[in-house]
């Protein structure tokens, strides 16, 4: 298993070795491959600042960073840096972007990066460590999205946190760069970038990808594949499921997925979801509970329990909690903050 690590970046490349740093020096990963997300002017300034040789540094800052952290000779490779470009139609050319400033250009951006993170997820023998932290928040934002659609259990994304002053130290690469000494100008004091802390803060996000399979192949565009799936999530929102109770075997099934229910929570599931089906909710769960007791008062029998009348609010809490808990890894279960439920098809067996 190899690992890529995809970063955006601006104005800023440093983010590029701190996170490498990070990962290296606190996780001891170190990256086979760093691929940057760029602009044209952040694909001059990535190659003059981490690539160009330093006559102080005897060498890059890209060779001191890969000696520092004893990268392998086949590790910490960089690969050219991919400038978004968008499509222009009067010389029918994709040109370089210098900045994202419009809403085409956005949707430009968007479509490049999910391409670059599908170049990486498609492997199923490389793991993906996306960076966030630099080039401008959009491009942030786009890249999470991306990886949200397309990516996997073990990718992951991050953003470096850096110590002040060396936050905004331009010369600060890392903290075992060869040129120590650097001048805080916001207070004149010289410090030493030995003494500079970097931590990786994680990133969560949801893999979609795990609820659309098919994406195991080539998923389409950005753009397009974040309207199928926002219809078909409505949509799923939107069907009735299908809800089976079974009180003389104990049993409630959703969707074809079966499961053993304790009576009382059958009981009280069974009677929420018949509000549910003639429109009289109860607006909370102690008007509930009441109301639950005097229809199993008067029909014992109506739920499958016939001795519910002592139920108290917080008992008809706990079984819907029991319920929940049941059905945590389905696609459906009682709603949490009301009892108005989502759309349902109820069938229940002859007690």
């Amino acid at each position: 298993m190899t690992t890529t690590l995809l970063a955006v970046t601006g104005l800023s490349p440093a983010i590029v070795t701190e996170t490498i740093w990070a990962l290296a020096t606190r996780e001891g990963i170190i990256p086979d491959r760093v691929a940057f997300i760029t602009t044209a002017t952040g694909a001059l300034i990535l190659d003059e600042s981490l690539f160009a040789p330093r006559a102080d540094w005897g060498g890059s800052v890209w060779e001191c960073l890969r000696r520092s952290i004893g990268a392998g000779p086949d590790q910490l490779i960089a690969d050219p840096p991919h400038v978004i470009t968008i499509a222009d139609g009067t010389s029918g050319r994709a040109v370089p972007l210098d900045d994202i400033r419009t809403p085409a250009e956005n949707a430009a951006a968007a479509e490049f990066i999910f391409a670059r993170v599908w170049d990486v997820v498609r492997d199923k023998d490389r793991r993906l460590c996306a960076s966030v932290a630099g080039g401008r928040k959009t491009m942030g934002a786009l890249l999470h999205a991306a990886v949200s659609l397309i990516g996997r259990e073990d990718d992951r994304i991050s953003h470096v946190l850096v110590s002040a002053p060396f936050d905004t130290l331009r010369d600060f690469y890392f903290p075992a760069q060869p040129v120590c000494p650097l001048l805080d100008k916001a207070t004149g004091r010289v410090v030493e970038a030995a003494d500079a802390e970097i931590t990786l803060a994680e990133v969560p996000f949801v893999p979609l990808r795990n609820r659309f399979r098919e994406l195991d192949g080539l998923p389409g565009s950005f753009l397009s594949l974040r309207k199928d799936w926002s219809d078909r999530l409505k949509h799923d929102a939107e069907r009735p499921v299908l809800i089976r109770i079974d009180h003389r075997q104990e049993l409630l099934e959703v969707d074809g997925r079966v499961h053993s229910v304790r009576p009382r929570a059958l009981a009280i599931l069974h009677f929420v979801l018949k509000c549910n089906e003639k429109g009289m909710v109860p607006p909370d769960q102690t008007t509930a509970a009441e109301v639950f007791r005097k229809r199993v008062e008067k029909n014992p029998g109506e739920y499958g329990h016939p001795q519910l009348t002592s139920l108290s609010a917080e008992d008809f809490r706990r079984e819907l909690n029991h319920v929940r808990d049941l059905l945590k890894h389905d696609g459906w279960q009682p709603a949490m903050r009301t009892l108005k439920q989502r759309p349902f098809r109820l069938e229940v067996e002859a007690t």
